[in-house]
């Protein structure tokens, strides 16, 4: 019976060996599964393949280290890690923000892009006199303007009913009803404006009761008129002249739900206004909405330089600074490996290539 069991030991011990052999010879021709998620410009899943930085930055990581590899779509960063945690990729890349609590629990390769908060805001020369005026005449001050003008008209024709010029009298408003309401519109709208210029003045006392009653009436409205156009002039003036988080003191912001943007803002003493995603903080700054949008860089660098462009600007440095790497198992044999293929791509001058194309030249990631 001993040498049955010995025997028994012996077989079950060679099976293992030559499993973990085989297991081993295995690995070098086995596909790295690589876990991606959306996340514009790093990694963009719209298309049949997978566009971004991020993926572009990998394709040239595989040719260096000379494996094969397959993308493995994640619906986010949380799901990433999870299937790296879990053993299902062996790879994440794409936005990774590295932490210390992540730290805990993964390996981090040298980080290719190092990023942080960026502001946008809407292009300055799109203060066009066109641009000015539809954005002042919105639908209250056009009821208003709607509201001065009818006044106008109304008061045009009282006033020359009551001043017109007859036979017997001649005064500063003509007998005939054209141009004789032009001239009475021409003098409601002076009389409300300026309290006159003297060159239409009522000789009777009709017209003089209509005078006093037109000046109390219109000089409220009107000057509220203007005074909402000269508003709205200052605060346009003044959303261009933001160039750091600092100048976001008191204006309206917009941030995305959940984001660095948004813990960072509310720090700040600003109002704002949190979106589900950032393609509606676009919108809202586009409609003027708010004053600006403070998020991820390479985000608002990727807007600005394509859909956004001659419409929005980045300005100012980066602030609350981030880098994105590799995740990698805690110990994972590649991550040596993947280092030195960064510093390779970063001396040659491929990773510079790559921020250019997707973000533009100029910046500073």
């Amino acid at each position: 019976m001993s040498l049955i069991r010995w025997a028994g030991i012996i077989t079950v011990g060679l099976m293992v060996i030559l499993g973990g052999w085989t297991v081993d010879a295995a690995q070098p021709d086995s596909k790295l599964k690589v876990g991606i998620s959306p996340f514009s410009p790093f990694a963009i899943l719209t298309g049949e393949e997978p566009t971004g930085a991020s993926i572009d930055f990998w394709h040239q990581l595989a040719l260096k280290l000379n494996v094969e590899y397959e993308f493995v779509e994640c619906t986010g960063v949380a799901d990433k890690l999870k299937r790296l945690k879990e053993g299902r990729i062996d790879i994440a890349i794409g936005g990774i923000t590295i932490t210390e609590e992540r730290e805990e629990i993964f390996d981090f390769t040298h980080a290719p892009f190092r990023t942080g908060l960026d502001i946008l805001i809407l292009r300055s020369e799109n203060s066009t006199a066109i641009s000015f005026i539809s954005h002042l005449f919105t639908k209250n001050k056009l009821m208003v303007l709607a509201g001065v003008l009818l006044l106008v008209v109304i008061s045009g024709h009282i006033i020359w009913l009551v001043e017109r010029s007859s036979k017997q009298t001649t005064t500063t408003f003509h007998q005939n009803y054209f141009p004789g309401v032009f001239e009475g519109m021409y003098w409601a709208l002076v009389t409300a404006s300026t309290v006159g210029y003297g060159d239409k003045v009522p000789k009777r006392w009709v017209g003089r009761i209509l005078t006093g009653f037109l000046i109390i009436l219109f000089l409220p409205i009107f000057g509220y008129f203007i005074a909402q156009l000269s508003s709205d002039l200052t605060l346009r003036n003044l959303k261009h002249s933001i160039t750091g988080p600092e100048d976001l003191v008191g204006r309206q912001v917009a941030v995305v739900k959940g984001t660095t943007s948004q813990k960072y803002m509310e720090k700040q003493r600003s109002y704002i206004y949190a979106f589900d995603n950032v393609e509606n903080a676009y919108a809202a700054l586009l409609a003027e909405t708010v004053d600006a949008v403070v998020y991820d860089a390479p985000n608002l660098l990727h807007y600005a330089n394509n859909e956004g462009e001659g419409k929005v600007m980045v300005v100012g440095k980066i602030f609350a600074p981030q880098d994105y790497a590799i995740a990698l198992p805690q110990g994972s044999r590649w991550r040596e490996e993947i280092n030195r293929a960064i510093l390779a791509l970063m001396e040659s001058g491929e990773t510079r290539h790559i921020r250019s194309k997707w973000f533009g030249d100029g910046n500073s990631l």
